[in-house]
């Protein structure tokens, strides 16, 4: 007969951890950035799909590009004052209302674009959560 083989206690697990590497001082505005163009840029062509004129489509990108710019630069101001459950939903709310608004503008309804910012925001919010809560242990 083989002996059986026992996991440890789960007090004696040890699980490595990955040191924290600090982020470079552009990535408060660089990621931002990128987040807000990426995004006006999606808009604006989804917009120019929808049979809108380059114009107005470029006008649409370019202040969805400032708002979610701004928003994501207001999140990474803060987010180091908050909790990790607050830091996660608003992670997810930040997420959720992106999504809605260029699933909105593809056609869809206004319900079905809220339902499916609303799943959007709820994964974000627990990926979030986890994530924060795996790191803090």
């Amino acid at each position: 007969m083989s002996p059986v083989m026992k996991a440890p206690p789960a007090r004696e697990r040890h699980r490595p951890h990955l040191p924290a590497v600090p982020l470079h001082a552009s990535a408060s505005w660089v990621v931002p950035l990128v987040l807000g163009v990426l995004s006006g840029g999606y808009a604006m062509f989804i917009d120019h799909n929808q049979g809108a004129t380059v114009l107005a489509a470029g006008l649409l990108g370019l202040v969805g590009a400032v708002v979610v710019g701004a928003a994501c630069y207001l999140v990474g101001r803060i987010q180091g004052r908050l909790l990790p459950e607050a830091k996660a939903g608003l992670y997810g709310a930040l997420l959720g209302c992106v999504i809605g608004f260029l699933y909105c503008l593809s056609g869809a309804t206004v319900a079905r674009a809220s339902v499916i910012a609303l799943a959007v925001a709820l994964a974000m919010a627990a990926a979030s959560f986890y994530v924060f809560h795996a790191r803090e242990e």
